[in-house]
C-alpha cells in the first residue's frame, strides 16, 4: 500500500508538472484572476452538498439512531470522515472507520456500524445512478448541443469500466462478505426499510448531481458560458473519473489533469480546464482543512495519534 501510494503521488506530481510545461500558463492565470470573489460562493456552495449527504446518512440509520442524532452532528461527521478519505489512501475506508469512531463518542446507540456500513452502499449506488443518467441525458442531448459524438461514448466506457471494477470488488470481497459480522445488520435493514435505503441512495445522487451546480459557478467565474449539457458532461465524466482514481491521496494533479483532458474532449480549451480543476481543488483543500479541524475537536486530547491509527487501518484494510 506504502508503494503504491508513492507511486500514485509521483504519477499525478508528474501529470501536474507536464501540464504546466505544455499549457498557456499566461491565460490559465488570467482566467484564475477573472475569478475574483467568485471563489467565496465556489467554496460556500459545497455546503449545500454536504447536508445532502448527511441527509442521505440519516436515512441510511436506524429510525432509533436518526432520531437521536441531529443533522448538523451528522453534517460535521460528513466532512471531517471526508477530509480522511482525501488525504488517505485508504479506498474511502478510512473516513468511514473515523465516522464510525466520532458517532459512537457522541451518540452511542449501538447501530453506528451498521448505518455506516448502509449509507457507504447508498452513496455509491447514488453515485453510478448519476453517472448513468449523466450519460443518458448527454447520449439525448448531443445532436442538439452539437457536441462531439464521441463525447457519450467515452462517458458510456467510462460507466462500463465502473461496473467492471465493481464487479471484480464484488466477486473478491464475497467469500469475505458471507463470514462478515456486518452482512446480518445490513440485510436486517434492507428488509425492514427499503424505503428508507431508497430515500438515502436518491438523496445521495442529488449531492453528486449539486456538482453540476458547482461546475456551473466556476465555469462562470471563468468568464465561461457553457450550455447545459455541456456541464452535465463535464461533471458526468468528472464523477465516473473520481470513481475510478479514488486511491490517489488528495487527488494529487489528478484533478487538474482529468479536467484538462475532459475540457479537451469537449472541444473546450485545455487551459480552462486546467484553471477549472485548480479551482475545484482549492475548494477540496480548504474542505479537507475544515474536516481535520473537526477531527481534532472530536479526539482531543490526541487527534494525530486518532488520525494515524484510522489511517493505517484503511491502508490495511
Amino acid at each position: 500500500m506504502k508503494r503504491f501510494t508513492l507511486a500514485a503521488a509521483i504519477f499525478g506530481t508528474v501529470v501536474f508538472v507536464v501540464l504546466l510545461w505544455r499549457l498557456d500558463l499566461p491565460r490559465v492565470g488570467a482566467l484564475l484572476a477573472a475569478t475574483g470573489w467568485g471563489i467565496a460562493l465556489i467554496l460556500g456552495q459545497e455546503a449545500v452538498a454536504h447536508v445532502l449527504n448527511a441527509l442521505g446518512w440519516k436515512w441510511a440509520s436506524d429510525p432509533r439512531q436518526a432520531a437521536a442524532v441531529p443533522l448538523r452532528r451528522l453534517v460535521a461527521l460528513r466532512v471531517a470522515g471526508d477530509a480522511i478519505n482525501y488525504l488517505t489512501p485508504s479506498g474511502t475506508l478510512a473516513g468511514e472507520v473515523g465516522r464510525t469512531a466520532m458517532l459512537k463518542a457522541s451518540h452511542a446507540t449501538g447501530t453506528e456500524v451498521a448505518s455506516v456500513i448502509v449509507a457507504k452502499v447508498a452513496q455509491t449506488l447514488g453515485q453510478a445512478l448519476f453517472v448513468a443518467i449523466g450519460v443518458l441525458v448527454c447520449a439525448r442531448t448531443l445532436g442538439v448541443a452539437g457536441l462531439p459524438r464521441w463525447t457519450v461514448i467515452v462517458g458510456v466506457l467510462t460507466v462500463a469500466l465502473l461496473g467492471v471494477l465493481a464487479a471484480v470488488a464484488a466477486r473478491r470481497g464475497f467469500a469475505a462478505w458471507r463470514l462478515s459480522p456486518l452482512r446480518r445488520p445490513f440485510a436486517g435493514f434492507i428488509r425492514a426499510h427499503r424505503g428508507r435505503f431508497a430515500t438515502a441512495t436518491l438523496l445521495f445522487a442529488a449531492a453528486y448531481a449539486w456538482g453540476a451546480v458547482e461546475a456551473y459557478l466556476i465555469s462562470r467565474s471563468l468568464g465561461l458560458r457553457l450550455s447545459a449539457s455541456t456541464i452535465l458532461s463535464i461533471e458526468t465524466l468528472s464523477a465516473a473519473v473520481d470513481g475510478v482514481l479514488f486511491m490517489v491521496p488528495a487527488k494529487i494533479g489528478i484533478q487538474e489533469g482529468s479536467k484538462t483532458a475532459i475540457f479537451a474532449a469537449l472541444g473546450l480549451a485545455p487551459s480552462a480546464g486546467f484553471a477549472f480543476g485548480l479551482l475545484r481543488h482549492l475548494r477540496e483543500l480548504a474542505w479537507a482543512a475544515g474536516g481535520l479541524v473537526v477531527c481534532a475537536i472530536a479526539w482531543r486530547p490526541a487527534p494525530v495519534g486518532k488520525i494515524s491509527e484510522i489511517a493505517n487501518t484503511g491502508a490495511m484494510s
